[in-house]
């Protein structure tokens, strides 16, 4: 009885010993993966909470000021560019060149994300001459042909009807230019459901003087493609590039010039633009809003917003004084955030401190709450699966680790109950060996 009792204890020690060396780790480290999912999941639910506090604020605050360096930036760079071409040798082949040097990256949609493909900066560059002729014209294919020549001494000659820019410019001294503004086909909503987007395009000019004095002028033609890319692809309050904005979240960022005018907007219906007759859209104002905001065929100006909310023209106030900041308002019982800086190029005919115009960035504080949420409701789901899951293997793996530490414990007790029993067997006589 008593030696059952003593091989029970030395099997019930192996036992146990196996169980507090393996099963006991593995419970303790299995108990704290399963606290650190969900304290992992605590933290990215409680990130997500904070909505808009300051430091998101500030964030928006400090891209939307870094966005509108860049696109001065840009805009500088067309200052150089037009300064260079205008001591270019005239032929097809140096402005074919100049062209195909002269390009940047757009935002397309592809099989592997948002990719950028190279896109022209300039449609064309031009020789006129004094009279306001075109002489030479060369498009990224190649010069165009005798027959397509324009005078622009006649703004209605222009390829959208609206090219004053010889005008402008004839009268500059030497190492001045004129850019002009923004030109394009007007897209309704309609249009732009259907797929069309804004075509736009912006001359750049500089007269050119030889020993007689004014010889001609020599004109770049920006893809405003260009320019609109730099808002068009931008969300708030996520990092990174956005192929399509889908204005109804509410999260989106736009671009408005000196004179109020939306010229870079996700809704392309909202940039002034000519109709079939080659006229200028109507402007949206208190009379007309429902109506054209309903069909899509106007266009938008900030400075005639202010019966939609007093903010609106006031942001536009500010910065054409220079001013950057934020401000959070109601529109249309939405909660609305948007942050606004100057865009700081003070080129030929862009004083300070207005300059070029502004960009600016919008949050709809209410949806984007209610994305979060969702967001919030997401990582809950996920974090009670991982625990679920964390839970499941621990459980399984111990119940394997204990019948292994079962069969372990018997097997080095039948080997240490051996080595027992040969130690107490009696050792052979002498005779008995002789024998």
């Amino acid at each position: 009885m008593e030696e059952d009792v003593k091989t029970r204890f030395s099997f019930a020690g192996i036992a146990i010993s196996f169980f507090i060396l393996i099963v006991l780790p593995l419970t303790i480290m299995g108990v704290l993966i399963s606290r650190g999912v969900v304290k992992v999941g605590e933290e990215a639910t409680q990130a997500n909470l904070r909505i808009l506090d300051d430091r998101q604020k500030h964030s928006v605050e400090v891209r939307t000021k870094d966005l509108a360096g860049a696109v001065a930036q840009f805009l500088a760079e067309m200052e150089k560019d037009i300064r260079l071409a205008s001591i270019l040798p005239r032929s097809a082949d140096t402005y074919l060149n100049f062209l195909d040097s002269n390009s940047r990256g757009v935002v397309k949609k592809s099989g592997v994300g948002v990719v950028k493909v190279p896109v022209p900066i300039y449609r064309e560059i031009a020789f006129l001459d004094k009279t306001g002729m075109e002489v030479l014209k060369v498009k990224p294919d190649g010069a165009v042909g005798p027959e397509d020549l324009r005078d622009m001494s006649n703004p209605e000659d222009g390829e959208s009807g609206v090219g004053d820019y010889f005008l402008k410019a004839k009268g500059l001294a030497p190492g001045e230019f004129y850019m002009g503004p923004i030109v394009g086909r007007h897209i309704n909503k309609a249009e732009f459901d259907a797929g069309d987007r804004f075509d736009g395009v912006m001359h750049v000019s500089t007269p050119v003087f030889d020993s007689s004095g004014f010889a001609g002028m020599v004109v770049l033609t920006l893809n405003v493609a260009h320019l609109m890319e730099f808002t068009d692809h931008i969300m708030p309050t996520e990092p990174g590039l956005v192929c399509d904005i889908d204005i109804d979240n509410g999260n989106y960022s736009f671009m408005v010039d000196r004179d109020g005018f939306i010229i870079s907007h996700p809704c392309d219906w909202f940039i002034n633009g000519l109709d079939e007759e080659m006229r200028f859209v109507p402007v949206m104002t208190e009379h007309n809003y429902k109506e054209l905001i309903a069909s899509g065929k106007g266009a938008m100006n900030v400075r005639y917003l202010g019966f939609l909310d007093e903010n609106l023209p006031k942001i536009h106030r500010l910065a054409s004084m220079g001013q950057s900041g934020s401000l959070t308002y109601t529109l249309g019982g939405t909660r609305m955030f948007m942050t606004y800086a100057p865009i700081p190029y003070y080129g030929n005919g862009f004083t300070r401190p207005a300059g070029f115009g502004w960009v600016g960035m919008v949050v709809d504080i209410d949806k984007y709450l209610h994305l979060s949420q969702e967001r919030v409701k997401e990582i809950q789901q996920k974090v009670a699966r991982w625990q679920k899951a964390s839970i499941t293997v621990v459980i399984v793996s111990l119940i394997i680790v204990f019948f292994i530490a079962l069969i372990l414990a018997r097997g080095i007790y039948r080997s240490i109950s051996r080595v027992q029993e040969y130690k107490n067997v009696p050792p052979v006589e002498e005779e008995d060996r002789d024998d």
